[in-house]
């Protein structure tokens, strides 16, 4: 089968062995294989054995037998289902970002037709298009980090929508035509008749951050299905948060990610190696 996750098992090693600060000599080392084979892995180009895994694992603080489902590819998380009396609707923009797909999100009021815009995928033609099509009224731009494959375009929404633009406070400001309005952990934005609620999720980016309302947490590069993003500022904060801010929802909660297909609560405490 085509493997529908963000990352596959070279990724996970590599995201956990970058973030203790292992090279990938000190991993092969610790596992008695060679370097060049940690690097194969981690290249998608050498499949390890299911001991490899577990020793892997090991080392790595990862659950080896979440991780040895990701291997062997037989876990994806089961399609999300709406629930019809739901007072809010979820439309999904992907697109390809130097080669990638990248997630933007609709998050629309059924009541009062407002939406949330959130993260522009760098394609703002087509979140215009959607807006058009489902017939809502855009009133926020909530960005989740600003990293430029999901804040590209930003300015290009601003002049069509004349939205005001939220992101937390520690974050890096992209450019914008506009004052950022900032966050903090906890704060709310009104949609329509809906509350969302913002929830720390650094780690990845220095103010990275989710937004959550009832059944729906929109999480960024925090958490992927089965993986977390790149600990690219600090490993520790990137895991605490997403068990304590995420993880610790109900789990029915569907997470709605910047990358790969979206996924729950319960869904990723089974099957997600890092936790």
């Amino acid at each position: 089968m085509a493997y529908t996750l963000e990352d596959e098992f070279g990724d996970i090693i590599g995201k956990a062995r970058r973030g203790q600060k292992l090279s990938q000599g000190q991993l092969a080392t610790a596992v008695g294989i060679t370097e060049a084979e940690i690097a194969s892995m981690e290249k998608y180009t050498l499949k390890p054995t299911e001991t490899q895994v577990y020793k892997i694992a090991h080392i790595l603080n990862l659950d080896g037998t979440k991780l040895l489902a990701i291997a062997t590819e037989q876990w994806k998380p089961e399609p999300l289902k709406q629930s019809d009396d739901s007072v809010f609707d979820v439309i999904t923009i992907s697109a390809p970002v130097g080669g990638w797909p990248v997630n933007a999100y609709l998050l629309i009021c059924r009541n009062t037709k407002d939406a949330a815009i959130i993260d522009t995928a760098a394609h703002p033609n087509l979140i215009l298009q959607e807006i058009d099509t489902q017939k809502v009224n855009p009133t926020a731009i909530l960005l989740t980090h600003s990293h430029r494959d999901h804040t590209d375009g930003l300015t290009q929404i601003q002049n069509a929508t004349n939205c005001p633009t939220y992101i937390h406070k520690n974050e890096p400001k992209p450019r914008s035509v506009n004052p950022l309005q900032e966050l903090v952990h906890f704060d709310e934005v009104e949609v329509g008749n809906l509350k969302v609620t913002v929830l720390d999720t650094p780690g990845h980016t220095p103010g990275g951050c989710s937004f959550f309302t009832q059944t729906a947490a929109f999480v960024g590069d925090a958490i992927f299905a089965g993986s977390v993003g790149g600990p690219n500022i600090s490993y520790k904060d990137e895991i605490n948060s997403v068990r304590d801010n995420i993880l610790s929802l109900p789990d029915e909660v569907r997470l709605f990610p910047g990358h790969g297909p979206p996924t729950t609560v319960g869904e990723e405490k089974l099957n997600n190696p890092f936790f």
